[in-house]
């Protein structure tokens, strides 16, 4: 299903060369939960880009379904975001002035579906994560936690083939200090 090949992925800025990641061979099997766990800036989130097609590898190869994506065009990448991945952002990226519902219909509008399709597979998405009495209401109106549930649904509107999860738990110290456990 995807296969990483010696993907390595080098970041130029000024004079320095930043080594984010320094040949990566994975091979994952249709239906199998991974779990990448690392320190703090050791490339996690770039693995996760670039399977996610979000950022482009240096050298190596991802293969998707057998076939090479070295020779990807915008196009090819575009309807691998769109129709095989579902994204957690990390930040969640909701856009704070459209509704919980409006969220998830985002994912739905590059495929062409119609605008009754749209919030019928959305409200079905909500629903599933437990938030259909919370449709109306804006990002901000939310907890943290129901934020997460809002990028979940939206991650699972497109039934993609995918999932990539970034942070996808946290954990919180007293004092309301938050940090990240290290897991993507």
């Amino acid at each position: 299903m995807l296969e990483l090949k010696n993907i390595k992925k080098t970041y130029i800025t000024g004079d320095e060369k930043v080594e984010a990641l320094k040949g990566i061979n994975l091979k994952f099997r249709e239906s199998e939960f991974v779990s990448i766990l690392g320190q703090s800036g050791c490339g996690k989130t770039t693995l996760l880009n670039i399977i996610g097609g979000l950022d482009r590898y240096t050298s190596g190869d991802l293969i998707i379904n057998g076939k090479s994506t070295k020779k990807f065009k915008d196009r090819d990448w575009d309807a691998y975001r769109n129709y095989k991945i579902g994204f957690v952002f990390q930040s969640y990226n909701l856009i704070t002035h459209q509704t919980v519902l409006s969220n998830v219909e985002l994912a739905l509008t590059i495929g062409g579906i119609s605008k009754k399709e749209r919030k019928k597979r959305a409200i079905k998405a909500l629903e599933e994560v437990g938030l259909k009495d919370q449709i109306n209401k804006k990002p901000n109106q939310l907890s943290g936690g129901q934020m997460q549930r809002v990028a979940i649904a939206r991650a699972l509107v497109n039934d993609p083939d995918i999932i990539l999860a970034d942070e996808p738990t946290r954990c919180v110290r007293h004092k309301n200090k938050h940090t990240s456990n290290g897991n993507t």
